[in-house]
């Protein structure tokens, strides 16, 4: 039942090498956009990763000075309980 006939076959070939045929001539095709706006993009790419870390790094360093964050000196020390 899930068989194919010669003719069905040949179909799903066809349509495999018409597909085929597209994706070549897609690829071989030049790039129409210019380089610029390429090195524009890796530049507000870089800047915007720039101020990602410089805002983390803000927000952590608030955090830590708003928290009053105290390591622990020893393991004995946080393993006791607190009174």
């Amino acid at each position: 039942m899930g068989r194919l006939t010669r003719e069905e076959r040949r179909r799903v070939f066809l349509a495999q090498e018409k597909a085929r045929r597209a994706m070549q001539r897609s690829m071989a095709c030049p790039q129409s956009t210019p380089e610029e706006p390429r090195v524009q993009r890796w530049g507000l790419l870089w800047f915007f990763r720039a101020a990602m870390i410089a805002t983390l790094l803000a927000a952590g360093w608030s955090a830590y000075r708003a928290v009053e964050f105290h390591a622990p000196e020893s393991i004995v020390e946080t393993l006791l309980p607190r009174r």
